[in-house]
């Protein structure tokens, strides 16, 4: 049969979206407040994980619900050019996100052979925002899981035996083995770098190529609960000596994933990053403040820092809020800059900090932040 439409629907934000994957049209929100029908429709193709199929009957379209295997199977035979225009498109790095095109070409490449990743660098460097735009891209679902909160990782990864009156002793699973069974899923687990050790343990046989299940207990003949086809897992680990809660990952399970360096913008970047998103603010103040973070990462960097933590592109732009809410860049630093570093003295890091911002500030300011008696 030849199919005019094959959409592939998800959730995203608690609303129906999908992609129309032989013509590669994302259908909207905005779609589905016009077509109520379609929208049913797709949901009870997502909860159903088939995929939902146009097709010319007279003069009208008829809908059938497919397999995902038959949908993957008609667009290879039929569509091959245009999925490699869709794959060129999603070589292009968001233009609202910094990244090198050849690390986010390789990103969204994994995520459509259902390959593992680890995002590496500081905190605050887009690795989770990059993870979500990426599988936004391709059209996929995140599961997001937060491993350094977690102080239980069997509860978070399995689930928990419950008891009641009612029903007695029963199993309840974890949204993570739910997450398993979800076809081309993305499954992000943050924080990696600061989970339990049992958490990696339970993650072993998971993140395997070859295995790739999970166990649900200790013993060798526990159920099993096998990954669905598609499920990339992305991992986040922050790295450097500021970051005291993490540890020193597993060599086995380093070795399940490509590893992806993130870094900090360059000071160009985040300029363009920050006049996009607060275009109505003054260059020179924007260009004060990215001046002030960029000298503050290069003594981080040097042979003797005297500094010991960095101001991420996390903090650079709530710094840049507070700017476009008509706070001061005096005020910006007081509230979001000087309380990073330790004030221990006329030797402190905040001493030096404010130091270096009195360059980029000036002596006309309201008030002189950087007199040592008001620290």
């Amino acid at each position: 049969m030849q199919y005019e439409q094959i959409i592939d629907g998800y959730y995203e934000d608690g609303e129906v979206k999908g992609i129309d994957m032989l013509n590669y049209i994302p259908l909207t929100k905005d779609f589905f407040k016009t077509r109520p029908d379609m929208k049913q429709r797709v949901e009870k193709a997502i909860n159903t994980k088939t995929c939902l199929a146009a097709y010319q009957r007279g003069t009208r379209l008829g809908y059938k619900f497919i397999t995902k295997e038959e949908a993957n199977k008609h667009i290879g035979e039929t569509t091959v050019s245009k999925v490699k225009v869709y794959t060129f498109n999603n070589n292009t790095p968001p233009e609202d996100f910094y990244i090198d095109e050849l690390k986010w070409r390789f990103l969204v490449r994994n995520i459509e052979k259902g390959k593992n990743i680890m995002m590496t660098g500081p905190s605050g460097c887009g690795k989770t925002d990059v993870t979500f735009k990426a599988a936004k891209a391709l059209g996929r679902e995140v599961h997001y899981f937060n491993l350094g909160a977690t102080q239980d990782p069997r509860s978070t990864l399995i689930g928990n035996t419950h008891f009641s009156k009612a029903d007695g002793t029963f199993f309840s699973e974890a949204l993570f083995v739910k997450a398993l069974q979800t076809e081309n899923a993305v499954i992000l687990l943050d924080e990696l770098s600061r989970a339990h050790p049992e958490a990696w343990n339970i993650l072993m046989t998971v993140l395997d190529p070859i295995q790739r299940y999970l166990r649900l207990d200790e013993k060798d003949d526990s159920p099993t609960i096998k990954v669905a086809n598609g499920v990339s897992f992305i991992a986040t680990a922050n790295i450097g000596m500021e970051y005291t809660a993490t540890r020193v990952i597993d060599r086995a399970i380093l070795d399940r994933f490509a590893l992806i360096e993130m870094e900090p913008l360059s000071e160009e970047n985040e300029f363009t990053l920050l006049k996009g998103k607060f275009p109505s603010l003054d260059p020179k103040v924007l260009n004060n403040l990215c001046s002030i973070v960029s000298s503050i990462r290069k003594e981080i960097n040097s042979d003797t820092p005297r500094l010991s933590t960095m101001v991420s592109t996390r903090n650079t732009i709530e710094i840049a809020e507070l700017l476009n809410d008509r706070f001061s860049l005096e005020d910006a630093a007081q509230l979001l800059i000087y309380p990073l570093f330790p004030n221990d003295g006329n030797d402190s890091e905040r001493v030096f900090v404010k130091q270096l911002i009195q360059k980029y500030v000036g002596e006309t300011s309201d008030k002189d932040l950087f007199d040592i008696d008001n620290l």
